[in-house]
């Protein structure tokens, strides 16, 4: 069933004849914006509004690629649409020739510096793993590499630099937690050490849009589910960081593969977008080899309302397998084999709901996913008792938020509940309830920052295990867009 599932997706996905795709929108528009027209030929959005003195843009040499069009939340569309500063962000401030095709190489990109403290007490388990003393740290900086090939061609990379793995906590069966030292001579300097860091690709794509309706991408692309995946931007997302929900990741961050989308014009104020994808599934051990034969598949619909400010509703199906597995290399009286031997295999099926909404400066969003594991005969793990393998996880989140007119100040508060699976190694199954309050103020559209109180409690946990203890944090985070 899976293969003849799996020649159908193909066949749809590389049959496509000629057109452009419809425009992105943004998470959270900037104030004065005004969402694209639907149905309109893949052009660039007009610049926004930029504050007093800013440069012009430059004009594209071509027209932009249309980007994500499920949500149609638009992380596609570049950082100068997703914080409202076009002009600001222009090709003439960040481009480079491609001397092989004469177009733009577009670099552009955002990042954020935080502040947490731990409001708990100093024997709190919890410090083992979060910060014990008050820290400023920078979290995200993310370069993004957008190339226009041709009129219909596109290709987009996007990297994450990290200090990562230097100085990140792992722990041993002891108790005891120790840090991460990755140091290197630096031949520069006397061979001096050196911490050094690493680079994350985000996603790395080329895409062809062929038609109002379809457009393809192969290469990897984050996984087209609810808000905040896919607006994932630190000056676009409202809050200090994502909801336990998004984090949990029941539904892979991004994968490897081919994505087929598009947008339909339906009546008056009305408009359908769909994605169709096929993939290896899970990145999270490997993003460059299936270790096994099952192709993942996610679908999507959206339907989007503009006839009250603007209402999108969408819901998400992914459904793969994940394995992990080792290899060895034997010798026989025929001469030298290879077997795979399966540490652990478990089917997933998880279906995501989301809703957003933005009236006037009214901001109303929300997502909700439940999420089947069951494993397989041949890679049932042996657990703990109190560890049940097959399982169905599940959680919600919603989030309000309002633009003030003073000063464009923005209030939110985000309720959440929501498993995390990360937390069963210290014995935690029970879901996560979690309340924020904060403020999102943006001075000018390329900077934000942002305030948060965060205080979380396992309901119906035991006394005296690691869930009968509070999470309590101010979060503070300035980020721009550049």
């Amino acid at each position: 069933m899976h293969r003849l599932v799996t020649r159908g997706l193909l066949a749809l996905l590389l049959a496509a004849p000629t057109a452009a795709a419809a425009p992105p929108e943004s998470s959270e528009p900037a104030p004065g914006t005004t969402p694209p027209t639907v149905g309109e030929a893949a052009v660039e959005a007009p610049p926004l509004s930029a504050p007093a003195g800013a440069p012009p843009a430059a004009a594209p040499a071509t027209p932009a690629p249309a980007v994500e069009g499920v949500t149609t939340v638009g992380a596609e569309s570049a950082l100068r649409e997703e914080t409202g500063a076009a002009a600001l962000l222009g090709d003439d401030q960040s481009s480079a020739t491609d001397s092989l095709t004469g177009e733009t190489l577009k670099v552009y990109g955002f990042g954020d510096v935080g502040y947490r403290q731990m409001l708990v007490p100093k024997t709190s388990p919890w410090l083992a793993y979060f910060n014990r003393h008050p820290s400023l740290f920078v979290g995200r900086l993310n370069f993004y590499f957008d190339s226009q090939l041709a009129e219909r061609w596109r290709a987009l990379a996007e990297v994450r630099f990290t200090y990562l793995p230097q100085g990140s906590w792992y722990g041993n069966d002891s108790g005891l937690l120790l840090r991460q030292e990755q140091y290197g001579a630096d031949y520069t300097d006397f061979t001096r050490d050196r911490p050094l860091g690493s680079l994350m690709i985000q996603r790395a794509f080329i895409e062809y849009s062929a038609t109002a309706w379809l457009s393809v991408k192969a290469g990897q692309f984050l996984t087209p589910y609810g808000v905040w995946n896919i607006d994932h931007g630190s000056p676009v997302i409202i809050g200090v960081s994502p909801p336990f929900l998004v984090g949990a990741r029941l539904l892979p961050e991004s994968q490897v593969g081919l994505l087929g989308y598009g947008r339909v014009s339906l009546v008056d104020d009305w408009d359908l977008s769909y994605a169709l994808g096929l993939s290896n599934g899970r990145t999270e051990l490997t993003a460059y080899e299936d270790l096994d034969s099952n192709k993942a598949i996610t679908a999507r619909l959206a339907l989007t309302y503009r006839g009250a400010g603007e209402l999108t509703v969408g819901t998400t199906l992914y459904a793969g397998k994940a394995t992990d597995n080792t290899r060895t290399l034997y010798f026989d009286a025929t001469g030298p084999k290879a077997r795979e031997n399966i540490l652990y295999q478990v089917s997933e099926r998880a279906h995501a709901f989301d809703l957003r909404w933005i009236w006037g400066d009214l901001h109303v969003q929300s997502e909700a996913i439940v999420r089947d594991r069951k494993y397989t005969e041949r890679g049932r793990p042996t657990l703990g008792p109190g560890f049940e393998p097959d399982q169905r996880e599940a959680g919600v989140y919603a989030l309000v938020g309002y633009r003030t007119p003073l000063a464009g100040i923005m209030p939110y508060v985000k309720g959440e509940y929501s498993p995390d699976p990360a937390l069963r190694v210290v014995g935690i199954t029970q879901n996560v309830m979690l309340g924020t309050g904060g403020i999102n103020f943006r001075p000018v559209p390329r900077v934000v920052f942002k305030v948060e109180y965060n205080y979380g409690f396992f309901p119906n946990a035991k006394s005296n295990t690691f869930a009968d203890n509070y999470i309590t944090a101010l979060d503070m985070q300035i980020a721009w867009a550049f």
